[in-house]
């Protein structure tokens, strides 16, 4: 029996072990978006693969992602201009991309 909890606290550890390595990996990163009225969608683009960010209270995130070369969309709803920003992603960093604020037509 004791043999048996042993294994079970080993293999316990060691799944554990794994996803700690997998998440020091990945990366996050989140930008704020003034006036958040004119915000209809922020987009993260990496390659051909694209993810909406998600919106709380005018802050947008991307968490657990590949680090690398990164670019955000901003679109806009009228009379407001979309934009888009580069930025390079490493890993285990959680990157603050600042405030971005939108320009008008």
């Amino acid at each position: 029996m004791r043999n048996t909890i042993v294994q079970l606290v080993l293999v316990i550890i060691g799944i554990s072990s794994i996803h700690a390595v997998r998440l020091m990996q990945t990366a996050s990163f989140h930008v704020r978006v003034f006036p958040t009225t004119a915000v209809d969608r922020v987009w993260a683009i990496q390659g051909h693969d694209s993810v909406e960010m998600t919106n709380v209270q005018g802050e947008y995130y991307l968490r657990s992602i590949n680090p690398g070369e990164w670019q955000v969309s901003v679109e806009t709803n009228a009379p407001y201009r979309g934009s888009r920003y580069d930025m390079t992603v490493r890993p285990g960093i959680d990157k603050d991309l600042g405030e971005v604020r939108l320009e008008r037509d």
